[in-house]
């Protein structure tokens, strides 16, 4: 698309609501709350701190000033710095891995619209009787019906990205994220209420030392960190080159890293207290919000408007998430291959769906057919794109930011120049991120070879 066409976020307000959209998902309730939980709590929240702050931040700013810089998505930023070099290649992998978490995200989106549905009919009650285990586990066995909720996230991620950044992204966002953030801060104050509020709060904020001698929690906070705020996927570079110079963006990077950690944090802090006021495992893995929660709800007065509005408010944080996974390969192919926007998103939705399917049926008779490695097919694509894609790319987007981009430029278009702050984050992308993601990402890669 040549520059003087590029579409343009509408404000810097509706920019940040669609880069918070975009990194407040299903990763900072459904899946922060679960690996927080099999990670001892307090300890992990600590070292998801760390790896925010130490590895996030500067990889979120980058990535922003390599969108702005060459008003590029995230597939060609690194070739107009780069050219004819297999540098090219580092945005094509972001693209790779966007398209890859999108596949298996729509299929738990599905299962979360399903849930919201049923509490808006209060069918709820048809779940408990059969036991929320067994119905839920009933439910993504079934080998029509998850895919067709399926179907309805995708439908609607390319409604809106086919719409463009101003009208459909932008204006999806500015309506969508203060509902976000008034359901949570409902949720929060209702769960202050709850007799297991203080030993929710303790298990969450409280860390247990010695949890932080596993090196599994470093794994852990690493991938759930690049997973929340949306790094090495393409979509902080492809947002970022649809921003005008005149917006800031230190300012901007800390402000999302930092919403996005407050809604896991807040997130967490609605869910723990429910789950010890009724005696239940807050290690209960990816099924803490379709079983665990659902018991609990029904369990507590007003259970069913308080589920209503949890699963409100998770349906909203993965479609918004959605939206944003789907704009990397749909802004990759009107650059690459003159596509328009509308062909583009239907086009690349509509295979996204496709490759979604066996993820979607690994749970029912199917399951042996598309199991890998001993793995659900859903969870070995989340192992690889969390644990190994992600920081893989991380490392080599922070390589380039520190080693092949000349830091005058570098340091110029993330706004810090030579200035303390702009030595400290280039440090940082020279040393301190490559080091503690390769760490990790070996780590990664010898427990997957066990």
């Amino acid at each position: 698309m040549p520059q003087k066409e590029r579409e343009r976020w509408g404000s810097g307000k509706g920019f940040l609501l669609a880069a918070l959209g975009s990194a407040v998902g299903l990763g900072n309730v459904w899946r922060f709350s679960y690996v927080a939980g099999e990670n001892g709590g307090g300890a992990f929240l600590l070292v998801y701190l760390g790896m925010v702050f130490l590895v996030g931040v500067p990889l979120l700013l980058g990535e922003l000033a390599l969108g702005r810089s060459t008003q590029r998505e995230g597939g060609g930023a690194s070739e107009v710095l780069a050219p004819a070099s297999h540098w090219t290649r580092v945005g094509l992998l972001g693209v790779v891995v966007a398209s890859l978490i999108l596949i298996y995200y729509a299929v738990i989106a599905g299962w979360v619209l399903k849930y919201l549905v049923l509490y808006l009919r209060n069918a709820t009650p048809e779940f408990a009787v059969a036991g929320f285990a067994p119905a839920f586990h009933n439910f993504i066995a079934h080998p029509i019906e998850p895919l067709a909720w399926q179907l309805v996230v995708m439908a609607l991620a390319m409604v809106i990205v086919a719409r463009g950044v101003e009208r459909g992204i932008e204006a999806i966002s500015m309506l969508l994220m203060p509902a976000l953030g008034l359901l949570l801060l409902a949720l929060a104050i209702h769960s202050a209420t709850l007799p297991g509020f203080q030993r929710g709060v303790a298990f969450l904020l409280l860390p247990d030392w010695a949890a932080l001698t596993q090196p599994r929690i470093y794994l852990a906070a690493l991938g759930q960190a690049f997973f929340s705020i949306g790094l090495a996927m393409g979509v902080m570079v492809t947002y970022g080159s649809y921003l005008t110079q005149s917006h800031r963006l230190p300012g901007a990077a800390v402000v999302i890293a930092l919403g996005d950690t407050l809604f896991a944090v807040i997130a967490g802090l609605v869910i723990f207290p429910a789950v010890f006021s009724f005696g239940l495992d807050p290690a209960q893995g990816p099924a803490l919000a379709f079983i665990v929660l659902p018991e609990v709800f029904s369990q507590m007065k007003g259970g069913a408007m308080v589920g209503t509005t949890f699963f409100l408010l998770l349906t909203i944080a993965a479609l918004t998430s959605a939206v944003s996974l789907l704009e990397v390969p749909v802004a990759y192919a009107m650059h690459r291959f003159g596509w328009s926007r509308k062909r583009a998103s239907v086009g690349l939705g509509s295979v996204i769906f496709m490759l979604g399917i066996p993820a979607s049926l690994g749970f029912g008779p199917w399951a042996g057919l598309t199991a890998m490695g001993g793995r659900g097919i859903l969870d070995a694509m989340d192992f690889v794109a969390v644990n190994i894609l992600l920081p893989l790319n991380g490392l080599l987007i922070a390589l380039f930011l520190g080693w092949i981009w000349r830091r005058r430029d570098a340091l110029a278009a993330c706004d810090l120049h030579e200035s303390r702050l702009g030595r400290f984050w280039h440090f940082s992308v020279r040393y301190t991120v490559p080091l503690l993601v390769a760490v990790v990402l070996i780590r990664s890669v010898w427990w997957s070879a066990q």
